[in-house]
């Protein structure tokens, strides 16, 4: 072998970077090694959006320095890519040809962005997706004055924003369903958000599917099933897929939902090799079902089980919890929970309202908060998560603990929102 390294992590994203430095705490002597396809160490990809509109330098994003990998004594290789696993020889071929042997490897292979490669027009100069620094980079260096933005969760919402700050003149979000992200708001926090959107100088058309590109030798305009939009760029927001290419190639075992199955100390069916971030199916802690979850949070917390595990100890990784949140310039819109199409028709109540500019919908059932929708501000975020979560579903010393607001449908929001403060400090009688 050309090198080896009792820990190998693939992936220098939250995941990864956070199991580097989660094992060298847990042992201090061992040696870690972590392999990343770009060269720069760990930013924040939250903060891509900030990027793109200018209003955070490249240095204001980086969650880590090279200097801290170094005084950690982590080895950070950039700008090098696995091309496979090979689990019984203990070792990763690397596109150059070399080999990495290791004791325990972590995979944080992440996710890429979904791309329509079938369609017209989509490879021209002036189509661009954002999921890494590169990608902004190769936004801004290309340049333009009008774009168009295909898909409203949160990469089209912050990138909507974004290229409107950047000061492109005409901005258009285009999204095929009925309204903006229907998996996460109902069509009344839809159509407030899409106000606000607009009140920002963002064209928004919803009920329009992408049928193709237009342009010959760069991207000129986008024709959709109503009309032709004519544009500079297209930033693709369609969605995520995990990366699982080399855990399928080595025979590693993928889940339901066609990422890589752990347990819960983030080992994957090979017991020396574990996965954690993006690329990962684990358990959804409001249904109790599997889940990908391609979250910052999560990525964050699951790297730190499966570094801390892969270094010798026990840690438990608890499953993750689907959470919608944008607060980028001026726009703040969360989405906790179920829709109103996924409670029980019989025992639902909605309640909402709209006040100083602020819109808030919850969504009860059995009187037990199951959902909770804003736009235009994150105040009671954790509130309503932590009890989104305890209501999930009916769990030995949780459920119990927690009670149902009385008579909700006769109740203002301000009064449902106290009841919950109450219940959270134990002062429901």
């Amino acid at each position: 072998m050309d090198r080896k390294a009792d820990i190998l992590i693939i992936g220098s994203g939250a995941a990864g970077s956070s199991a580097a430095f989660a094992a060298r705490k847990k042992d201090p002597d061992c040696s870690i090694l972590v392999l990343s396809k770009e060269e720069w160490p760990e930013y924040s990809a939250p903060a891509l959006p900030d990027f793109l509109s200018g209003e955070l330098t490249r240095d204001k994003i980086l969650v880590r320095t090279k200097q801290e990998y170094e005084e950690a004594g982590i080895e950070l290789l950039g700008g090098v890519s696995a091309e496979s696993i090979a689990p019984d020889e203990n070792c990763v071929y690397l596109e150059d040809g070399d080999a990495i042997a290791f004791e325990t490897l972590i995979l944080a292979s992440g996710s890429q962005p979904i791309r329509l490669r079938r369609m017209a027009g989509t490879d021209l100069p002036g189509n661009f997706v954002m999921k890494s620094m590169g990608d902004v980079d190769d936004m801004l260096a290309y340049g333009g004055r009008s774009a168009v933005v295909v898909g409203s969760g949160a990469i089209g919402l912050e990138g909507s924003m974004a290229l409107k700050k950047r000061g492109f003149e005409r901005v258009t979000m285009v999204e095929a369903l009925d309204w903006l992200s229907p998996k996460s708001l109902d069509k009344e926090t839809s159509d407030e958000l899409q106000a606000v959107l607009e009140g920002f100088g963002v064209e928004v058309l919803t009920g329009e599917a992408v049928e193709g590109v237009l342009g010959t030798e760069k991207v000129e305009g986008v024709k959709t099933s109503k009309r032709e939009i004519p544009c500079d760029l297209i930033l693709w927001g369609i969605g995520m897929r995990p990366d699982v290419a080399l855990a399928a190639d080595a025979g590693i075992e993928l889940g339901q939902l066609g990422a890589i199955r752990v347990d819960d100390h983030m080992r994957s069916s090979v017991p020396y090799i574990y996965a954690c971030g993006d690329c990962v199916e684990s358990l959804d802690q409001l249904s109790g079902d599997p889940a990908v979850h391609l979250f910052w949070e999560p990525a964050q917390r699951g790297g730190t089980v499966a570094g801390t595990n892969a270094a010798g100890g026990e840690l438990l990784y608890q499953g993750s919890c689907a959470v919608f949140l944008t607060n980028k310039g001026g726009l703040s819109i969360v989405a906790l929970g179920k829709t109103a199409a996924e409670l029980d028709a019989d025992k639902a109540v909605i309640l909402q309202e709209k006040r100083d500019g602020v819109f808030r919908r919850l969504l009860l059932e059995d009187g037990r908060l199951k959902g909770a929708q804003m736009v235009g501000s994150l105040e009671d975020v954790d509130l309503f998560f932590e009890n989104i979560r305890k209501n999930a579903m009916p769990r030995t010393d949780v459920w119990d603990l927690v009670q149902p607001v009385p008579d909700p449908e006769n109740k203002p929001i301000d009064e449902v929102i106290d009841f919950l403060r109450k219940e959270r400090r134990g002062a429901v009688k």
